[in-house]
């Protein structure tokens, strides 16, 4: 499945534009316009359009870091992520409505694998929604949500396919909203992971037919960045952490 398929290989995020608290540290809270950059998208679905997405967004975000982030898009605003400024970004839309975006540094490869080589200095900040698609978001979701055993595609399928590592440290924000690190050489819900960096996300579960699906960001970034790896999830969680 396309959002299953990305959570292997990455190659590289609704509609609804809001306001955004971000809690860092005690450092005051200013109000700016951060630019909004438009990735180039590739889609599944010839009916997919791109639509007219603003120049900025408004977003209340702790001082220290209003000059070093941007927003960041697939060309629908189905997905948008906070990410350092000068980024470049990728993103794709399947036929069956999953998309992510993926921004990392200029002139930085692509990893082939989420499961990044032990000692790999990769940056990334990486976002996926599954759609509709249930069988998408149960195998995504799986290794974090117990409640996942109790969705009736889920049962009648397979087992998880997935384990989560148990180095992988979890904070359950509510029923529905796991956040999650997985240390340096630890491949584990973060795509990617594995490397030098540990890398810091988040990942949404409603168990609900009628759900917009699992929603789900990794910010891979060196140990000097984690205030802005914070900002980055928290402001992600407070987008979707309610689909």
């Amino acid at each position: 499945m396309f959002v299953a398929a990305f959570l292997v290989i990455a190659v590289g995020l609704t509609i609804g534009l809001r306001n955004v608290h971000i809690e860092i540290n005690s450092n005051p809270l200013v109000s700016v316009r951060l630019p909004l950059n438009v990735c180039k998208t590739s889609v599944g679905d010839a009916s997919e359009v791109p639509v007219g997405l603003p120049s900025t967004i408004h977003v209340r975000i702790h001082s220290e870091s209003s000059g070093m982030l941007a927003f960041y898009a697939d060309d629908e605003g189905l997905i948008e992520v906070l990410a350092p400024k000068g980024w470049n970004c990728v993103a794709a839309i399947g036929a069956d409505g999953t998309s992510y975006v993926h921004v990392s540094p200029l002139g930085q490869p692509n990893p082939t694998s989420n499961a990044l080589s032990a000692g790999a200095t990769t940056e990334a900040i990486t976002a996926a929604q599954t759609s509709a698609c249930v069988g998408c978001r149960v195998s995504l979701a799986c290794p974090l949500f117990q409640m996942t055993a109790n969705d009736a595609a889920y049962e009648n399928s397979q087992p998880c396919p997935l384990t989560r590592p148990t180095s992988e440290t979890t904070t359950t924000v509510n029923a529905h909203v796991v956040e999650f690190t997985d240390p340096p050489g630890v491949h584990g819900d973060a795509a990617p992971s594995g490397g030098a960096y540990a890398a810091m996300g988040v990942m949404t579960y409603y168990g609900d037919r009628n759900s917009d699906g699992s929603w789900t960001e990794t910010c891979l970034l060196p140990p000097s960045d984690t205030s802005l790896c914070r900002a980055i999830v928290g402001n992600f969680k407070s987008r979707y952490g309610k689909q």
